[in-house]
């Protein structure tokens, strides 16, 4: 039972968040892209990060509210927001990469709060965040950006309710594919990085827990993923299906992989329970 109050309570913020992010994305789906000016020399006009939070005076939309007074109050969540749409189409992936590993970081800090034992104080498990911030960011990012892109390009866009077809393949194909990945991956890494404990108050250390072979890992992986794959996916079916509808019905495509992130914050709860289980 208290669990399943903590995946609640993961629940509504994760939907609080996605719900919050689609004006946002409505709005900046109707703001013409303008293009940039040659590019900057030095290496900060390359760093998606940098220049997120310093707009360069060149770029587009963010540049015109510096000249008109500078970023303050709301103008500064407008002007981030048109650069980050740049940047969504100048570095695509790279940009959904830095997206997906800062909301996992949140998620996962979020979701090891809602769990925190009652009677210790809270102490951040800084390698399991990073973990699925770093699996989040650099698996499941770069898979859903293409799997995406691939059904919007290979569907016909004559097909009536669209839509509900690229929902049905996503939580069939996808979502079986996917699920056992993830099972699979963190498996193997936290098996390898095992001898680390590294907790937010106090500094990373090596222990004397031994790694179990390379082959040892792959058969805890495919055990976890034979034993609680069903059971994940009929989690899975009771709210990933009407967030796809949504996503796939209204988010523009640009901003679907954001979109999943947000929810995933909840997601990564679920999945993390029965990583662990």
């Amino acid at each position: 039972e208290k669990m399943r109050s903590s995946a609640l309570r993961c629940a509504s913020l994760g939907a609080l968040l996605a719900v919050s992010l689609l004006p946002a994305a409505d709005a900046l789906a109707s703001v013409p892209h303008t293009p940039s000016a040659p590019a900057l020399k030095g290496p900060s006009s390359h760093h998606p990060t940098r220049t997120a939070l310093h707009p360069a005076p060149q770029l587009g939309a963010a540049s015109s509210l510096q000249a008109s007074g500078g970023l303050r109050g709301g103008a500064s969540v407008g002007g981030l927001w048109a650069r980050y749409e740049e940047l969504l189409d100048e570095e695509p992936l790279k940009t959904r990469i830095w997206s997906g590993f800062f909301i996992g970081v949140l998620g996962d800090v979020i979701c090891q709060f809602a769990t925190r034992s009652s009677t210790e104080p809270f102490v951040l498990d800084v390698k399991r965040c990073l973990v699925f911030a770093l699996w989040g960011s650099f698996g499941f990012t770069p898979l859903a950006f293409k799997w995406y892109g691939g059904m919007e390009s290979a569907l016909s866009q004559n097909i009536k309710y669209r839509f509900l077809v690229k929902t049905a393949l996503d939580q069939t194909v996808f979502s079986t594919g996917i699920t056992t990945i993830t099972f699979m991956t963190i498996t193997i890494v936290e098996g390898l990085l095992a001898p680390l404990e590294w907790k937010m108050n106090r500094m990373p250390r090596i222990t004397k827990e031994s790694v179990l072979p390379i082959a040892t890992l792959v058969d805890n992986g495919w055990t976890k993923v034979t034993r609680n794959l069903w059971e994940t996916l009929l989690e899975n079916w009771k709210v990933w299906p009407a967030v796809q509808l949504l996503n796939f019905s209204v988010v523009p495509l640009k901003f679907q992989v954001l979109f999943v992130n947000l929810v995933a914050i909840w997601w990564n709860f679920v999945l993390s329970m029965f990583q662990h289980k």
